[in-house]
């Protein structure tokens, strides 16, 4: 009789195993292998950042190198007086930035005050933030006063002519007392020269012009 075999469960094999001295070895060669490329990378930055170093100091001292030659070329005598000269064209030009000059005040006052008035008892107050012109006028009549009024309400360096205070004295003529902002410009002596130059130059009057009462 044939026999045939019922059991089906495979028959114990023995596969080859790694032996965990191989996997250990294998481990150690990569660690090994991962150490020596960041040494060799560490070490070529460690090179690299020394030469560029060692190429800084070496154009930093021709640097230096070439400035004591350049400081020897020039005279020590002539760089004092430069110095010196170039102070005193700076304290001019601050002199002449702050110098004020008032006949240009004079000017407008002039050319802008009509014929039926005239003023007296000028005073000017200057401070940081303005600059101030106080008088006292007299006028034939009232219309006189506003005519004046409209003139200076129209001068550009005055700023907020007032006219107040207004009283007849014994001859019938108007007293009044007059006020307004000047533009501090036209009291800078730089600006004037260069206003007066201007004026030379375009044969033109740069204040302003003469008026009179009709």
């Amino acid at each position: 009789m044939i026999q045939l075999q019922t059991s089906f469960v495979p028959k114990k094999s023995y596969l080859p195993t790694t032996a965990p001295e191989a996997r250990f070895g294998r481990t150690i060669n990569v660690f090994a292998v991962v150490s020596i490329v960041v040494f060799l990378a560490v070490a070529l930055l460690a090179a690299v950042t020394f030469f560029y170093r060692g190429a800084l100091i070496s154009e930093i001292t021709a640097m230096d190198t070439d400035l004591v030659k350049a400081e020897k070329n020039f005279e020590p005598e002539f760089v004092d007086t430069a110095v010196r000269l170039h102070k005193r064209i700076e304290s001019v030009k601050t002199l002449l930035g702050n110098h004020r000059s008032i006949s240009p005040l004079f000017d407008i006052l002039e050319k802008k005050t009509l014929e039926q008035v005239r003023f007296q008892g000028m005073a000017l107050n200057s401070s940081e933030a303005e600059i101030t012109l106080s008088m006292t006028g007299e006028a034939k009549s009232f219309n006189s006063v506003a005519l004046q009024s409209d003139v200076f309400g129209g001068e550009q360096y005055f700023q907020n002519p007032v006219f107040s205070n207004f009283t007849l004295s014994e001859k019938g003529d108007v007293i009044f007392n007059f006020k307004t902002n000047v533009d501090p410009s036209i009291l800078r002596y730089q600006e004037n020269i260069l206003r007066a130059s201007a004026s030379a130059t375009s044969g033109t009057d740069t204040t302003a012009q003469s008026t009179t009462e009709p």
